[in-house]
């Protein structure tokens, strides 16, 4: 190996003369200084006049465009200064002029790949706002889904036309992908169940990015639903990343869907309350829910169902127009506040667990 690098530098040398290395210098000089009067061009003018037209597509596709072909004015510039100092084609084994080819094919390559990428974003930032204009939130998930496929698909098809074009027979190495696809398959069994978790998702609607969803044990916002994992903002703004296979293994319960929300619970007097007491804490408390706008009229219930163990039990259960849980606590807390007075002027007391106990004197 030492004695081949040995004799390349000899060839160099031999095939190489000062005109030739002044003219390389010369060009990579000409090259920077174009590139940057390129994207002088593009900062400048040409910014310039597509704020004058007030057309946002000219200002991204000009971002799209500037670093690819900064790059592209970089790679043409070098592949002519390494043209300008003629060297040999072949030197004992080694193949330069094949090398060469290859590494600026390779460079090309990404250049394109570069900016196709940079295009799918443009594209992608459209979509976006076309999804916007809809009322469903469907395609809003799916675009992002899109945008990332698409992207996947540009990368696998340059990779592939890459090694074809280096001399890798790409036939055999898909029929070899195929052989092994078998192993593949088990061995990512639960990529593919996020998959089809992610198909379920997407059909049944269940949630749509910023909805408020609980999963299980975990409860928040959902950031953003991917091709195999979905990320869910939780309220003390720890994002949690859930395998989409989840959504098919448990259910999801989505708050943000809520009509009304529900008020439920027991309020226990004492067993010193009368009769007539009884009533009209009861009749106070349907008036306080019917006098209320902020709670649902249509079905609610208020009955002294039970005599507990130390307490006698009303059940309260109705419902508020509101789902906001700010909204809710604050109708929950004035509708707490309205039974308190009212037990004040009934005078009647709030129970709480308590035992009394008889002792009896023996003679």
């Amino acid at each position: 190996m030492v004695e081949n690098i040995g004799k390349l530098f000899e060839q160099y040398y031999l095939y190489t003369s000062a005109n030739n290395i002044i003219a390389f210098f010369s060009i990579i000089f000409i090259t920077l200084i174009l590139r940057k009067l390129v994207l002088y061009l593009f900062e400048k003018k040409l910014v310039h006049l597509a704020n004058k037209t007030k057309i946002e597509v000219d200002n991204l596709l000009l971002d799209a465009l500037k670093a690819p072909v900064g790059y592209f004015i970089l790679m043409c510039g070098g592949y002519i200064a390494v043209g300008s100092l003629s060297l040999p084609a072949k030197v004992e084994t080694i193949d330069i002029g094949r090398i060469i080819d290859s590494i600026f094919s390779l460079a090309f390559a990404f250049v394109m790949l570069f900016l196709l990428l940079n295009l799918i974003d443009v594209l992608g930032y459209y979509i976006h706002r076309m999804t916007k204009r809809t009322e469903t939130k469907l395609d809003e998930q799916l675009a992002p889904l899109l945008i990332k496929s698409l992207k996947i698909v540009v990368v696998a098809i340059t990779v592939l036309s890459v090694m074809q074009s280096l001399g890798w027979n790409i036939t055999s190495l898909v029929a070899g992908l195929g052989i092994g696809g078998l192993a593949l398959a088990l061995a990512a069994q639960e990529t593919v169940s996020n998959v089809f978790g992610s198909i379920t998702v997407f059909s049944d609607q269940s949630f749509h990015i910023g909805d408020w969803v609980r999963v299980g044990d975990v409860e928040g916002t959902v950031e953003d639903v991917g091709l195999r994992s979905t990320r869910i903002r939780r309220f003390d703004q720890a994002l949690v990343t859930l395998p989409n296979s989840n959504f098919i293994k448990s259910g999801v319960i989505n708050f943000t869907r809520m009509n009304k929300r529900r008020i439920r619970f027991y309020l226990g007097v004492t067993y010193g309350t009368s009769r007539e007491q009884m009533v009209k804490v009861v009749e106070g408390i349907k008036k306080i829910i019917e006098e209320d706008p902020r709670f649902d009229h249509t079905f609610y219930m208020v009955h002294f169902t039970d005599f507990g163990a130390s307490s006698l039990d009303i059940f309260i259960y109705c419902f508020t127009k509101t789902t906001a849980w700010d909204e809710f606590l604050t109708v929950r807390e004035q509708f707490n506040l309205k039974i308190m007075q009212l037990l004040e002027e009934l005078g009647v007391e709030v129970a709480f667990p308590s035992q009394t106990i008889y002792l009896e004197k023996v003679e």
